[in-house]
């Protein structure tokens, strides 16, 4: 019992401590943001960033035509790749339908034990 006395001793000491540095780092950030605060930016910096923005724009004009040139490229990629994809349905004679597949995903949402049961 002398044991558990001490060791509630410590932890009582221990979280007063800690409850106290906590109170420490609040009070510091508050006045941390009370104090420092940022600095307005200077009209230079905007001007400059506003004449790198048009000389960009000056070096790389698109017309219509490359617009429409990469467009044509990103649907050739995209109908390369949903061909390459595509699974080719195997020839049953069975034909799909959507009510057919609603009921076979509900069926293998059923837990394994009620699909063993059927």
């Amino acid at each position: 019992m002398e044991n558990l006395g001490l060791a509630l001793q410590i932890s009582g000491i221990g979280i007063v401590a800690l409850f106290f540095i906590l109170v420490v780092l609040a009070g510091i950030i508050s006045l941390m943001t009370k104090y420092l605060v940022d600095k307005p930016e200077k009209q230079e910096e905007e001007a400059e960033s506003e004449a790198q923005i048009e000389k960009i724009e000056e070096v790389a004009p698109e017309s219509n035509q490359d617009l429409k040139l990469a467009a044509a490229i990103a649907l050739a990629i995209y109908r390369s790749q949903v061909e390459m994809s595509a699974v080719s349905q195997v020839e049953t004679g069975v034909e799909v339908n959507s009510w057919r597949q609603i009921k076979l995903i509900n069926r293998l949402n059923q837990s394994s034990n009620i699909r063993r049961a059927k």
